[in-house]
């Protein structure tokens, strides 16, 4: 008789076990010369269709430069702010915590939501600059040393801004890229301040996103491994597996399909191309480091729908006329009438989106699927595996169903942008 051969069941490389907490920790990061944030938090919101020209494959191929609509996945990346920075030796163990320097400067927002989880100051700001300064003199003589291996950014996301109903921050480490002396040249240059996924991240990029996905309970072996159903005349049921194992050795092997635990397991996805990063206007304004005192807040943060040219400070009329030509704007006789409405409003569908609501913040569109349902955090981080990855798009249009929602017009004028959001930002 032929020896029965059957593949087995499930890969033996996941853990089947719930994750620590809702949102990712990030274990490892790549090497990237680039000096910013290596990752950026972000929230699910749902899928949409898009319209493109496939660029990815080669150009003898049949399908290159064909139109096709493909899946991609719409996400709401509000800024985050910086709190601290934290420096990182070597020693033959891994990575030891040198020392950090954080912010004197937390808004009552934070105070209130983050007073179990940050070690919020008891001193007035006045002692904790002087001991700030002295902490960053630390770290740079470490770096002079060739102490310092990493430096990271300690952030919190802002939910506060979306329509999820969440108001406690998340606290993330991301590391920042480039050497350490640069990093924290940067960090430094941008600690208590916001940054934006346009600060991170470009369109055509490819990122791994980590996230937790969605739960699912106590599942049998089927579902949970795939096992096939027993025969219809087999005893004492059909959805299990045949044999828990040998006679020899007396115990159930670890590599045997058992029923447990099915989703909120912590996943990481490679190499997801970014189509497009759609952008909404904010007015920021930082009060320290001379006007903030214990009472007042170290920064006004207000999202507007509409965006006025003559509001722009610190922008020349060459560049404004530039916006103005680049978006096809019509130049009114007050150049404080040119408005520029913001685009993240456009992307929400009639009635909003199912199980979220409204977005009211910058959009990251990821070509395919991603893990979690909506409203859970999604980290995305520099590609590990980075390898040759075209970065070539041409999307056409973005569609929720039958619903319209951004145009061909509306994504050059939103491509034409990115290049100026940088003074933008500023104002």
């Amino acid at each position: 008789m032929v020896k029965y051969h059957a593949p087995r069941r499930g890969s033996l490389g996941f853990r089947r076990k719930r994750a620590r907490r809702i949102y990712p920790h990030i274990f490892s990061w790549p090497e990237v010369d680039r000096v910013t944030l290596l990752g950026y938090p972000a929230y699910k919101v749902g899928m949409v269709s898009i319209l493109e020209r496939n660029l990815l494959v080669g150009e003898r191929a049949l399908w290159y430069n064909l139109e096709r609509v493909v899946a991609a996945t719409a996400l709401e990346a509000p800024p985050i702010r910086i709190l601290g920075l934290r420096s990182y030796t070597a020693d033959p163990y891994g990575l030891k915590t040198f020392t950090e320097v954080w912010t004197p400067y937390f808004s009552k927002y934070e105070q209130k939501y983050l007073r179990r989880k940050l070690p919020l100051p008891n001193k007035s700001i006045r002692d904790l600059e002087e001991s700030i300064e002295e902490k960053i003199k630390l770290i740079e003589d470490a770096i002079d040393d060739g102490k310092i291996e990493e430096v990271r950014a300690i952030v919190r996301t802002s939910p506060n801004l979306t329509t999820i109903g969440k108001k406690k921050p998340e606290v993330l480490e991301i590391k920042i890229g480039g050497r350490p002396k640069e990093a924290f040249k940067w960090g430094l240059k941008r600690l208590g301040k916001f940054v934006r996924v346009f600060d991170v991240f470009e369109p055509g990029m490819f990122t791994d996103t980590i996230g937790v996905t969605k739960g699912k309970g106590f599942a049998g072996v089927v579902k949970r491994f795939g096992v096939t159903l027993l025969p219809p005349k087999s005893k004492k049921g059909r959805r299990k597996i045949g044999t828990l194992g040998p006679w020899t050795p007396g115990r159930i092997m670890w590599t045997v399909p058992r029923p447990g635990q099915l989703g909120f397991f912590r996943r990481t996805e490679f190499n997801k191309q970014i189509m497009a990063l759609i952008p909404h206007w904010y007015k920021i304004r930082y009060n320290f480091p001379g006007e903030v005192s214990e009472d007042s807040e170290p920064y006004e943060l207000e999202c507007i729908d509409a965006l006025k040219l003559g509001e722009l400070k610190g922008i020349d009329d060459e560049t404004k006329n530039a916006i103005i030509e680049k978006l096809d704007l019509k130049a009114k006789e007050k150049e404080k009438e040119v408005e520029i409405r913001s685009f993240a409003l456009m992307v929400n569908p009639k009635g909003g989106w199912p199980h979220y609501g409204v977005i009211k913040n910058d959009i990251i569109i990821l070509r395919g699927s991603c893990q979690g349902p909506p409203k859970r955090l999604i980290f995305l981080r520099y590609p590990i595996r980075p390898k040759a990855l075209k970065k070539d798009i041409n999307l056409l249009s973005v569609y929720y169903g039958r619903e319209l929602l951004l145009s061909s017009d509306d994504l050059s004028r939103v491509f034409g942008l990115i290049s100026f959001l940088p003074k933008i930002q500023g104002f």
